[in-house]
């Protein structure tokens, strides 16, 4: 409600009045949007500098874990490589060198026995993993003055660390004489050239 004495006053005053406060205001009004949009886009600019920053960072870090996954999947193959060839090699390699074999036969020979022949077989099969497993079989051919004899050859060689087993296939008289044809197969130990360079 007007005060009674506010009346003697010119409409036009009152006019300005109300048009100084509505500028007030105004002005009051777009000082605090400056203020907040300068303020929004002071920390919108920090923002993106950190982030560029942070960009650069984590590029360098790609480039580098980049290189360094490359050299792995290089020296993987590399290795996956060797280990092929080594496979391969180890096709042409005996388990158990065959002077050491024939050396190990002739050795434990009983006294008056010959040996007319050695036949030394390798065999492959795959194991349930798929794996391949070499074998290998020796055939001995030979003359010895008397059963015992051949036991006592076959007790020897079943104690020989390059064999893993020895048997008698036959043993027969030899013509009129007392002396005996027989034949053994042995199975060779492949582990036993490892064992042996452990052992030395």
């Amino acid at each position: 409600m007007k005060h009674p004495f506010d009346d003697f006053l010119p409409p036009s005053i009152h006019v300005q009045r109300e048009d100084r406060r509505v500028v007030r205001i105004g002005i009051v009004l777009v000082a605090v949007v400056s203020i907040s949009t300068a303020a929004a886009f002071a920390s919108t600019l920090i923002s993106w500098r950190d982030l560029l920053n942070s960009r650069s960072s984590v590029s360098m870090r790609w480039d580098d874990a980049s290189i360094r996954v490359v050299a792995f999947v290089k020296a993987q193959r590399r290795m996956q490589d060797a280990i092929e060839s080594a496979k391969e090699i180890e096709r042409f390699i005996d388990s158990v060198p065959r002077s050491v074999i024939l050396w190990e036969l002739t050795r434990c020979l009983p006294e008056n026995s010959v040996l007319n022949d050695i036949r030394i077989e390798t065999r492959k099969r795959h194991d349930n993993e798929g794996e391949e497993k070499r074998t290998q079989q020796i055939d001995v051919l030979g003359i010895a003055p008397n059963d015992a004899a051949i036991s006592a050859y076959i007790e020897v060689l079943s104690t020989s660390a390059y064999f893993k087993s020895a048997s008698l296939v036959y043993a027969q008289q030899d013509g009129n004489s007392t002396r005996r044809n027989f034949s053994l197969q042995l199975l060779v130990n492949t582990k036993a050239t490892l064992s042996m360079e452990i052992d030395s």
